[in-house]
């Protein structure tokens, strides 16, 4: 009974051990499980919180533990719904903070009917994406340097406004003028707000409010000043450069006394970006309080509430000059002024009376800013000399002029650079074909003033007394790395008529380079190729197509080129056989679509008046009248003539090159010479091809057959003409967009585009255009061959000649 019992005991006890062992395990994995789940959040995994729950076994979870002391309710939501965080979900605090703790901002969780988070694919979609700017000075915050807001009137816009935007205009990133009414007619460089309310001691608040709501984020420094006051552009310009930008700036010349708090207006006011707004959000207490009609007064009272700042002079250890005088007079007090370093260093002359009195100040602080680049050049001349000693090559041995990168080394005897000689009116050996040329007015401008400076310096040097007679020779070589090198010998005579003849070495140093900004282009722009064939060019016309099959055809797609076959007529006879002219044309791009058939040809007939005026040389403008109806005004045209061959690249470099509204492309092309005389000196099998030698043919820059334009640049041109009431026959097409528009031209050879010799005649247009009918001359007397090998034609038939006499 006992044994039994005790069987049983030990059985129980056994049970019990059991169970407490299964129980320890069982909260074991429980609590495991509970703790794996509150460390998911440091695992990457859980990204996607699918892969590991399901929503039921979620919802079980939940519930169990809802009772319970410590909830991991929220841990668990959270966990199950996470999705991908982006860069703009993480918010960071000062790092200078002690108790610096990096915290994830968690995007706002919409709820369903049943309280259940919404699926990590709806969430996604609802988050709003990160757009970042086009441009990297936009995402980093990049501004320009100052804006200039000038208050004026309008009978002072063509005045004193016009000479402010005339000589601030390159100093400043921006100018503009305030008016108080609307106004036409102004000049158009300027930029004119109209201001509608007549109450004058309210417009500085227009200001400050337009340029804060509109300018705020392009601008580091915001000038203020009236008309009548004279700015130095380049002394403001250096002096901002001096400022830092991270501090609220209320900067003038305080108004009365040097304790007052507020600027005074008439000699400018310069307002840094976060003192304008402060003054956004204070703009309506400033117009409501703006009881003066004082504009010191008004915008000192409204910076002072809304940023609390003072007005300075001193900013970065620079001091903010400017000089008022009501009683100024330029000429009897101009002399005592000169004298006085302060009124040498000021920024703005207030106030100025009238529009002489501003030149004569821009005159007298152009010669102070001058002379005072001159000695800062004197004083870093010296310092690199006596630098020099330490250098290696030791002292006296760096380059003239100091300063002056040295000169250009050549690698090899291609890379030699030209002496061009030259006198007073003709340069001698400019280019490889030309012996002798009349100084265009840009070169004689230029070398008497290198003339007259030099004769200065010899004046310095030895006397006033001599004087210039004449320049005996001059040499003129540009050098890439350092700019123009003259040497000059030039013969002077004193008072006593005796000759001294003195030689001049000058060196006009490169400026600053600037990049010019241009608009965006692509090469996927369409083009359309017009081609004009006169009647007698059929044979010229199926050579090219031969050719461009070979070069472009394949190369184009329908989307981005259009042939344009056009013949040119001017007799009825022709306008009859049109259609069958082309039928040898049509047969040759019939061929050529069977392999091309994305090929787009179009065949056109324009009918020329029959009068002596209309001349190719002066077509272009009757063609592109017929195209204007059939294209758009942003259609991209080259116009050239059936004589050319194109390589695959150049229509990519025409896409580029022609900018609408900004830029055309006139490329000097290379011109074959006449096929019998290369034969005479060089093995020619094919003249389908034309070899880029300097044997074979010549960049004619006299010739201006092929343009590349947009429609649009066309057609104001076109309104010019009329409006100026102009002949089309007595000017060439380029020397019109020159002579009438301000568009850019980019002439340049090409290598890539090729012409056919063929024989030019001039006589048509000897009575129309005298310029053109030179450039005609010109092409048919370089055109025929090089000098070189016209001397062996000579040769030759002079010993031709011999040996027939002595036949005879």
């Amino acid at each position: 009974m006992r044994y039994k019992f005790s069987l049983i005991s030990l059985l129980f006890h056994r049970s019990r051990l059991k169970s407490r062992y299964i129980l320890s395990i069982l909260v074991g994995l429980s609590l495991g499980f509970t703790l794996s789940l509150a460390c998911l959040p440091m695992i990457s995994v859980c990204d996607n919180p699918l892969l590991l729950f399901s929503e039921p076994f979620s919802s079980s979870l939940n519930n169990q533990l809802s009772n319970e002391t410590f909830s991991l309710r929220d841990t668990i939501d959270r966990i199950l719904n996470r999705h991908a965080r982006s860069v703009a979900d993480v918010t960071l605090v000062d790092y200078g903070s002690k108790d610096y703790e990096p915290r994830i901002v968690q995007p706002s969780m919409e709820k369903n009917l049943n309280n259940q988070s919404l699926s990590t694919t709806t969430q996604s979609s609802n988050t709003p994406k990160v757009t970042r700017p086009r441009y990297i000075a936009d995402e980093l915050g990049i501004r320009e340097k100052v804006l200039v807001a000038v208050i004026t009137e309008t009978n002072h816009l063509n005045t004193f406004a016009f000479f402010l935007n005339q000589t601030l205009q390159n100093y400043v990133n921006r100018l503009l003028f305030f008016i108080d009414e609307d106004v036409q007619d102004f000049p158009k460089s300027m930029e004119v707000v109209a201001i509608h309310d007549k109450r004058a001691y309210l417009k500085p608040f227009y200001i400050l409010k337009y340029l804060a709501e509109k300018m705020i984020k392009s601008y580091d420094w915001f000038v203020l000043v009236p008309d009548n006051t004279y700015i130095r552009g380049f002394k403001l310009n250096e002096f901002l450069n001096h400022i830092s930008i991270s501090q609220d700036l209320y900067m003038g010349q305080p108004f009365d006394d040097v304790h007052a708090v507020y600027c005074y207006f008439g000699s400018g006011i310069i307002l840094s970006g976060t003192i304008l707004r402060k003054v956004l959000d204070e703009i309506d207490w400033c117009t409501n309080n703006a009881y003066s009609q004082d504009l010191t007064d008004n915008i000192g009272r409204c910076i002072l509430k809304a940023a609390k700042s003072p007005c300075v002079n001193t900013a970065s250890n620079y001091k903010f000059t400017a000089y008022v005088n009501y009683r100024f007079e330029f000429d009897t007090d101009i002399d005592k002024l000169s004298k006085n370093e302060e009124f040498n260093q000021t920024l703005t002359v207030h106030p100025v009376n009238d529009l002489e009195t501003m030149l004569k100040l821009q005159k007298y602080f152009n010669q102070v800013e001058i002379d005072e680049m001159t000695r800062s050049i004197s004083k870093y001349e010296e310092t690199i000399e006596n630098l020099s000693c330490y250098a290696p090559e030791g002292c006296g041995n760096i380059p003239w002029p100091v300063g002056v990168p040295p000169p250009f080394k050549p690698t090899s005897r291609f890379d030699v650079l030209r002496w061009d000689y030259f006198n007073e009116t003709h340069i001698y050996l400019k280019t490889d074909i030309d012996v002798i040329d009349p100084m265009k007015d840009d070169d004689h401008e230029e070398i008497h003033e290198v003339i007259n400076y030099a004769v200065e310096q010899l004046q310095k040097k030895y006397g006033i007394q001599l004087k210039f007679k004449k320049l005996i020779n001059g040499y003129r070589q540009f050098d890439p790395t350092r700019g123009t090198h003259y040497i000059m010998d030039l013969s002077l005579i004193d008072e006593n008529k005796i000759e001294f003849i003195k030689r001049a070495e000058l060196m006009r140093p490169l400026g600053l380079v600037e990049i010019v900004p241009m608009p965006f282009v692509t090469e996927s722009t369409k083009i359309f190729l017009i081609l004009p064939i006169y009647s007698d060019e059929q044979s010229v016309a199926i050579r090219f197509l031969h050719y461009a099959n070979k070069t472009l055809f394949d190369k184009e797609t329908r989307d981005k080129f259009e042939l344009h076959l056009t013949h040119i007529i001017t007799t009825k006879q022709e306008l009859s056989q049109s259609q069958k002219w082309f039928d040898n044309i049509r047969h040759e791009i019939d061929l050529i679509h069977r392999t091309r058939t994305q090929l787009v040809v179009l065949y056109h007939t324009i009918h020329l008046p029959s009068t002596s005026s209309i001349t190719r040389y002066t077509h272009t403008t009757h063609i592109l009248d017929y195209f204007e109806t059939k294209f758009r005004t942003n259609s991209l045209v080259f116009l050239t003539n059936p004589y050319v061959n194109i390589e695959s690249d150049f229509l990519n470099r025409c896409r580029l090159n022609v900018i609408e509204n900004v830029q055309l492309f006139f490329p000097i092309a290379f011109y074959q010479y006449h096929p019998h005389i290369i034969t005479r000196t060089y093995h020619m099998t094919d003249n389908s091809t034309i070899e880029l030698h300097k044997s074979h043919g010549w960049f004619n820059s006299y010739a201006f057959d092929h343009i590349g334009l947009y429609m649009n640049d066309y057609l104001k041109l076109k309104q010019t003409i009329l409006l100026h009431n102009i002949s089309l026959s007595s000017m060439n097409f380029y020397d019109l967009f020159i002579q009438l528009t301000d568009i850019h031209i980019l002439r340049a050879p090409d290598q890539s585009l090729r012409v056919h010799y063929h024989a030019i005649k001039c006589d048509s247009i000897k009575q129309l255009n005298n310029i053109e009918y030179n450039r005609c001359l010109m092409q048919k007397e370089k055109g025929l061959a090089s000098r070189s090998q016209l001397a062996m034609i000579i040769i030759e038939n002079e010993q031709t000649k011999k040996t027939d006499k002595k036949k005879k």
